[in-house]
């Protein structure tokens, strides 16, 4: 081999040397910064629980939260967002039904947690279904929102499922007439 052959592969080699360092970095900074964010899936609508033995199907606003990510999840806080004509307003939910999880709830990777708020509470007057939608607008029902907060600042916000915006008009509707 003469020298020119000799020092050409060695110029390659430099070159792909490089870019394999630079690939390098790049994948570790990629690795990084994914595994340094929280991934929630969230999700909000209207169930009905069934029970075995029992008749009754009560109906429920349900909010679940699975963590995807790799980092623990601590949400520190469940609340509503929707558009009016000037601003977005922000209302903060409330739990404490024996059937659904707490505030604060820590989430490890691949855990959920399911907030229940039923549409009716024998230990309240009136019912969530006709007072929670009196606070929004035709306008407000249709943007609305339902907001995960994290203890470390993030915020999950995810329209909430057609089936329960349709239970909120149906309310407001059956408000009216009366």
């Amino acid at each position: 081999m003469s020298e020119t052959t000799i020092a050409f592969w060695s110029m390659i080699g430099t070159w792909v040397a490089g870019i394999g360092t630079i690939s390098a970095v790049v994948t570790s900074l990629w690795l990084a910064r994914k595994q340094g964010k929280i991934d929630l899936n969230v999700i909000a609508g209207h169930r009905q629980i069934v029970t075995v033995g029992s008749e009754d199907t009560p109906d429920y606003c349900m909010i679940k939260v699975t963590n995807r990510g790799v980092r623990p999840a601590k949400i520190t806080n469940v609340g509503w967002e929707y558009d009016s004509l000037t601003k977005k307003n922000h209302l903060v939910q409330l739990f404490g039904f024996p059937e659904s999880d707490d505030i604060p709830k820590v989430l490890n990777e691949g855990e959920d947690a399911c907030f229940l708020i039923p549409f009716s509470n024998s230990l309240s007057e009136g019912t969530w279904i006709t007072t929670f939608p009196k606070q929004l607008t035709h306008s407000g029902i249709k943007s609305l929102k339902v907001c995960i907060y994290t203890s470390v600042g993030q915020a999950f916000k995810v329209k909430v499922e057609k089936g329960l915006k349709e239970q909120f008009l149906d309310s407001l509707a059956s408000e009216k007439q009366s």
